[in-house]
């Protein structure tokens, strides 16, 4: 097994289940698109790696809260376990990454410039009368043998 961590985008969301043991799963497919550059130095899109990540336990209940009201769509970064898993399919070989994820967050969507509806915050602290570093030093030594100074102190 190899360690993995990314972030993706969520393909298909199955929900939360529940083992025989009582214990809380999710699991969803992610698909991370390489972006690199080509000969003309534009970035292009290069080919996709599909995850199978499964996260277990009490954080899974959690983040199936959050991952359902968005639609079961998102960007999610996960860290875990990775291994292969090599399978048939209609008599073609294929190939999977299987993760068992330490860790699930999902990644903020964009909000628009002005925040929506939001306010601007607002300023709570007034700005100086007066800048204490344009006044020069009074009776400024110099600290490290300089000698007396009138230049601020930094």
């Amino acid at each position: 097994m190899a360690n993995v961590s990314t972030t993706a985008n969520i393909g298909t969301y199955h929900g939360l289940k529940y083992g025989n043991d009582g214990k809380p799963r999710i699991s969803f497919s992610a698909a991370e698109t390489a972006r690199i550059k080509d000969q003309a130095g534009q970035w292009v899109d290069g080919g996709t790696t599909w995850f199978n990540v499964t996260l277990f336990g009490g954080a899974s209940e959690a983040l199936d809260q959050i991952i359902a009201s968005q639609g079961g769509k998102g960007k999610v970064n996960f860290t875990g376990r990775m291994s292969t898993r090599v399978y048939e399919h209609n008599g073609e070989k294929r190939e999977s990454l299987d993760v068992v994820a330490d860790s699930v967050g999902l990644v903020p969507r964009n909000q628009p410039a002005n925040g929506g509806n939001q306010q601007q915050p607002t300023r709570t602290q007034a700005a100086p009368q007066q800048d204490p570093w344009a006044a020069p030093a009074t009776q400024d030594t110099g600290g490290w043998g300089n000698g007396p100074t009138n230049e601020p102190a930094f």
